[in-house]
């Protein structure tokens, strides 16, 4: 009998100091308060995989999986990512996956409008840190809540963004993350037409083999969490039913 092995997949946007005026604090975490959260998943025997090796296992064509497997993952693609978050991964051996806005690639995030604007990654950048290990997904070209636009428009964003990444990077990605959690039924389905193999949302839980891979669902890392606090989550999400 397979063991039940349940994937955590952590959320983070901005691994960086509060800037003043903003009004979206959730949306960091401190390079500090980060650090010593990677030090307590390395210690508690947790170990990076990437979709592709999830999806092996839960297709049963791979047969190993690390008992403790995780993810982790950062939405939007700030420059605060190469300076304090992807060090701190690489020196412990730690893997990440960066979901970028193709079209925003070296701009700031627009969609934010009310939110102090901040750096985005460009595509030099992108591709030195690809060339370093870090894993790319797709993340819309503009941000918009694709539940909430007509279905043409989502599979329009859902299409180009993946071009985008591919001319940038040199590879199509084949992972998306739904911009603000948000998604539905018909949006899965556009996520799989357009080629994607799996898709992320929120909802603070884990996933198992049973979760569709155009829902995995992610652990959005809040700024207030300790070590202790991400460990006890993840605690309480191993003993959670199936």
């Amino acid at each position: 009998m397979r063991r039940r092995v349940k994937l955590p997949i952590l959320m983070y946007h901005k691994v960086d100091e509060l800037r003043p005026g903003v009004r979206r604090v959730g949306n960091y975490v401190s390079p500090e308060r980060f650090e010593q959260q990677m030090d307590a998943l390395v210690e508690s025997g947790y170990r990076s995989i990437t979709v592709a090796d999830w999806l092996a296992y839960r297709d049963g064509r791979a047969a190993h999986i690390p008992e403790r497997p995780v993810i982790i993952t950062f939405d939007d693609g700030y420059t605060c990512f190469a300076r304090n978050a992807w060090p701190v991964l690489r020196a412990r051996g730690l893997g990440a996956l960066m979901f970028i806005v193709s079209g925003q690639i070296g701009g700031t995030n627009v969609w934010d409008a009310d939110e102090p604007q901040e750096r985005l990654l460009d595509a030099e950048q992108l591709c030195a840190l690809q060339d370093e290990g870090v894993a790319f997904g797709a993340h819309s070209v503009t941000h918009p809540p694709l539940a909430r636009i007509a279905p043409d428009r989502a599979r329009d964003e859902l299409r180009r963004s993946r071009e985008r990444l591919e001319q940038v990077l040199g590879r199509a990605p084949d992972v998306f993350a739904y911009p603000y959690s948000n998604q539905s039924r018909t949006v899965r389905a556009l996520a799989r037409e357009a080629g994607y193999r799996a898709a992320l949302r929120g909802g603070g839980r884990t996933s198992s083999r049973r979760t569709n891979p155009f829902g995995l669902y992610r652990i959005k890392v809040e700024p207030g969490w300790t070590a202790e606090e991400l460990l006890g989550k993840l605690r309480r999400e191993r003993m959670r039913i199936f």
